[in-house]
């Protein structure tokens, strides 16, 4: 195992032990509330992005450009928005959110894509974004 994985493991293995602590501390579960008190139906709007998203040219995180930020970071895993500035983009950001928020996001289309946009921009990177569990990186498979 080399170093770098031992620490994205180590690093998954806090959170898991933080969201075991806090994230399962009880309270009342509210009830979703129905589609009428929040407008129009989500669905479009999940639409929209899974467009986006697919709308963004990718490459391998081995193939990225030397002067990309996220080229020389070893938390990078399967493929990568090429497009630096998408990745940046306030609307990438929220559907990255938006998928990776979801409970199935590890079958998600985009989720290693996802984890690198928001990994690029400093944000606090969603479970779906451990480094090992079903399915397994593709760097690590």
């Amino acid at each position: 195992m080399t170093p770098e994985i031992r620490k994205a493991a180590l690093r998954a293995a806090a959170k898991v032990a933080l969201v075991v602590s806090v994230g399962c501390s009880g309270g009342s579960a509210a009830a979703p509330p129905s589609n009428a008190a929040t407008g129009p139906d989500p669905a479009p709007a999940a639409a929209t992005c899974e467009a986006h998203l697919a709308s963004l040219a990718v490459v391998k995180a081995g193939e990225l450009a030397a002067d990309d930020p996220l080229h020389d970071r070893n938390d990078v895993f399967g493929e990568v928005f090429a497009d630096v500035a998408a990745r940046h983009d306030a609307h990438t950001q929220q559907c990255c959110t938006e998928v990776l928020g979801d409970v199935d996001a590890a079958s998600k289309p985009y989720r290693w894509e996802c984890c690198s946009a928001l990994a690029s921009v400093g944000t606090a990177q969603p479970f779906a974004c451990t480094p090992w569990g079903p399915p397994c990186p593709p760097t690590m498979a």
